[in-house]
């Protein structure tokens, strides 16, 4: 499996390049980096620029004091737009080789369908860290230039929440491909298992314990969230993500290509 793993690996490094996906996902990533602060410094400009038309309505506008919790706050609300546009890109990866039948030669050589999953999970994951943390850098940096570096620690322990939520949901990415035809069922199923997580954490004390909960993080990062919230979380998103590769790994190896 170690060099059908690799094999696979370099394959899939190969196509994601070719196919120019990586550029654009990286460049989505820089662009929503750039708008959390470009967002938060240009607040002030624009609530200045609107006081005149608004006063005209009988509106009043009072000054607007941004600094680098406004940046952050932007952020936390764009990842998720970021997250949503990384899974349609990535929600037919294993679902396309299935259909297309470019899987057939490999596995006929060798290649265990283990190693497919594994691969492909790997490669995924990886692209997912580069992009979020290259969003968050970005982020910190300008933040830090225009506001100081004070409590961007903070900010960094709270950025790393929602990094794992994207790592638990390409696990259970892959568990939902292992069994959907297409790339459209396969992000229609995590729409279902993430609208379900939301509802069932509608129930009292049940909300700290679910991987949505990590979505969150904007309240631990303005300091009113507890830490052992999102530990919780964060417990149960490890897990479910390694029982999600499991199912992924046994339905793949079931699966009729």
């Amino acid at each position: 499996m170690k060099s059908g793993f690799w094999v696979f690996f370099k394959k899939e490094c190969t196509e994601l390049w070719r196919g120019g996906k990586l550029m654009i996902l990286l460049a989505v990533f820089v662009l929503f980096g750039i708008m959390s602060p470009a967002i938060a410094k240009l607040t002030p400009w624009l609530m200045e620029h609107m006081a005149d038309e608004l006063a005209g309505s009988g509106l009043s506008v009072s000054a607007v004091t941004v600094d680098a919790s406004t940046s952050f706050t932007q952020f936390f609300k764009n990842i998720p737009m970021a997250l949503i546009m990384f899974i349609i890109m990535f929600g037919g990866s294993l679902t396309n080789e299935c259909r297309r039948g470019t899987l057939i030669p490999l596995l006929t050589r060798g290649l265990s369908r283990a190693a497919v999953v594994a691969a492909k999970g790997a490669i995924v994951t990886l692209v997912w860290t580069v992009g979020y943390w290259l969003c968050f850098g970005i982020t910190l940096g300008y933040s830090a230039y225009f506001w100081g570096a004070e409590k961007m620690s903070h900010y960094f322990f709270g950025a790393v929440f929602p990094y794992l939520f994207g790592i638990w949901l390409i696990a259970m990415l892959f568990a939902v491909s292992a069994v959907a035809k297409s790339g459209t069922s396969v992000i229609a199923g995590l729409a279902v298992i993430v609208v379900g997580c939301y509802l069932v954490g509608m129930f009292p004390g049940v909300s700290p314990w679910l991987p949505t909960g990590l979505m969150s993080a904007q309240a631990f990062a303005a300091g009113t969230g507890e830490a052992s919230q999102f530990a919780r979380a964060a417990a149960v998103a490890g897990i479910s993500g390694a029982a999600g590769y499991v199912v992924a790994v046994l339905g793949f190896s079931r699966k009729m290509i």
